[in-house]
């Protein structure tokens, strides 16, 4: 940044630049969720610092930086047409044991060498380094064979991302905004119960004549049709928030109610009916708030139903 040809005229700007002129400027700036400073010195030091900001990893700046690219590869190519989360399970890897030392053949790997679960997460909870490298090494061969290898189609662009490590959620939530905005996007994006629904509804009660006429609604089809087969309500009509209430309310009442079946209990083979535990955590306790724990950072979101899977109401609607 220095060898710019206007670095120079930037600097002695800067130069005229007081502490009291930037806590004067903070203080403004922090009253408001955006502020427009007139000050032109105080505009060229935060120009200065959100180019410097872009090349640190984890910044703010560079996120931005991050999501200006993100925005610029849609509006060039389109919407992303696949996006997948790659979660890698480093403690029952062979590739990770190896980087972290172990003796092991990769073309012959026998299961008395890789050790119990407890023994290999005790071998990668020391080797953060090899963990990192066998990361790497893992999400380079997703990139170079799934995507750039052309698996699933002739790729234009791909965008990848890192997301926050729990030592740095942990320390984030420390803070009341972050907390409040954190739980309020959840609550957005994940829903544990249907009140939301129900109050949008003529009486806030789901009936079979609420089913019926949500049925009538979203298009002439007969009874015997499952729910989750109907149209989805269409986003131009006139009443449509209510029929997409309606809509989302029946769909979780017939599909989305969690029932006990043989598959809760795979794991508790061999246990007796009173000590058997539903592998899906169902039912599920009743919480009146959403809430974080700061001590262990464990994120508990308001539900009134026991019985409810997780939903987002514009997918559940939409597939």
């Amino acid at each position: 940044m220095t060898s710019r040809p206007y670095f120079q005229q930037s600097a002695q700007l800067l130069e005229t630049l007081s502490s009291e002129d930037v806590a004067t400027a903070l203080l403004n700036i922090s009253k408001a969720s955006y502020s427009k400073v007139s000050d032109e010195r105080i505009n060229t030091l935060m120009k200065h610092i959100k180019v410097v900001g872009g090349h640190v990893m984890g910044s703010a700046h560079s996120r931005s930086a991050l999501r200006t690219k993100i925005h610029s590869l849609c509006f060039n190519l389109g919407l992303p047409s696949l996006f997948v989360t790659i979660n890698p399970a480093d403690i029952h890897s062979p590739v990770a044991l190896y980087f972290a030392g172990v003796d092991l053949d990769l073309d012959r790997v026998l299961p008395e060498v890789l050790r119990t679960s407890y023994e290999r997460a005790q071998i990668i909870a020391t080797h953060p380094v090899a963990t990192a490298k066998f990361f790497n090494c893992l999400i380079k061969s997703i990139l170079k064979c799934l995507v750039l290898g052309s698996v699933i189609d002739p790729t234009k662009a791909y965008f990848g991302t890192h997301e926050y490590t729990p030592a740095q959620l942990k320390e984030n939530i420390q803070n009341q905004d972050f907390r409040d905005n954190l739980l309020k996007y959840l609550e957005d994006v994940v829903k544990e119960d249907l009140d939301l629904f129900r109050d949008q509804t003529n009486d806030g009660t789901s009936t079979a004549s609420d089913i019926s006429v949500s049925i009538q609604e979203t298009g002439p089809i007969t009874g015997e049709v499952v729910p989750a087969c109907l149209s989805t309500p269409n986003p131009t009509s006139d009443d449509f928030h209510r029929i997409f209430c309606k809509d989302v309310v029946r769909l979780v009442e017939t599909s989305n109610i969690h029932k006990h079946s043989a598959t809760c209990y795979k794991y508790s083979k061999g246990k007796s009916d009173t000590s058997k535990t539903c592998r899906m955590r169902m039912p599920r306790v009743l919480v009146k708030t959403s809430n974080i724990d700061l001590a262990t950072g464990q994120i508990t979101m308001r539900r009134s139903h026991p019985w409810i899977n997780n939903f987002n109401e514009w997918l559940i609607s939409a597939c």
